[in-house]
């Protein structure tokens, strides 16, 4: 987020691993909470921070024990603004109601465990990857050797990016970026926008 332009970047995290967060740059700002994981009772502080952003990216090295994906649950019900949503957070949305404009960022295994199918031609996935957004009411970054990106109504493909791609960290970092554009963006330039960075960054490097 901090390469993509945000302005400020700020992370709510648990003490435990906070020193650990902090050490990946001077520039964050650290607001911890109390304990060795997110817990439904960490939500109210969640939210008085998420109120001072324009986005939020929740997810990414989330965890997936069930008070942690309760207090997911929690936050997407109670937030009123944009998210993206990745990883383990990723499975809590198609059982939530919520006034906030979610941009999920799935590979295909995750789109899966939402309700989704796997589509192998890239093609067909962009199909099913637009009736699905539509379905479920959000914008869906779904990650592939082609990304597809659908708000339910446009539907776009991104050809940038390789398969030296394809290791753990890559969709933490697409969350982040897309995340910096969605402070300023529509959900679905957004996406398209993070996807089509992204992997263009991967390609030089």
């Amino acid at each position: 987020a901090l390469r993509a332009g945000a302005d400020l970047v700020r992370v709510t995290c648990p003490t435990s691993v906070a020193h650990e967060v902090q050490g990946y740059s001077e520039d964050i700002i650290l607001r911890p909470v109390q304990g060795t994981e997110f817990e439904p009772g960490h939500v109210g502080p969640v939210m008085e921070f998420a109120a001072e952003h324009d986005a939020l990216v929740i997810g990414p090295g989330l965890g997936a024990a069930d008070p942690v994906l309760e207090t997911a649950e929690a936050i997407l019900e109670a937030y009123g603004g944009t998210a993206v949503v990745d990883a383990d957070a990723l499975q809590v949305v198609p059982g939530i109601e919520t006034d906030a404009t979610l941009i999920c960022t799935p590979h295909q295994g995750e789109l899966v465990k939402m309700g989704g199918r796997q589509v192998d031609d890239w093609r067909e996935r962009m199909e099913h990857v637009e009736s699905f957004a539509a379905d479920l009411g959000h914008t869906l970054l779904v990650k592939g050797r082609y990304d597809v990106v659908s708000d339910g109504e446009t539907t776009r493909a991104n050809r940038t990016g390789n398969p030296g791609m394809t290791v753990g960290g890559t969709g933490d970092v697409l969350a982040g970026v897309t995340g910096a554009f969605a402070a300023t963006q529509e959900p679905i330039h957004a996406a398209a926008l993070g996807a089509y960075v992204n992997g263009r960054a991967g390609d030089i490097v």
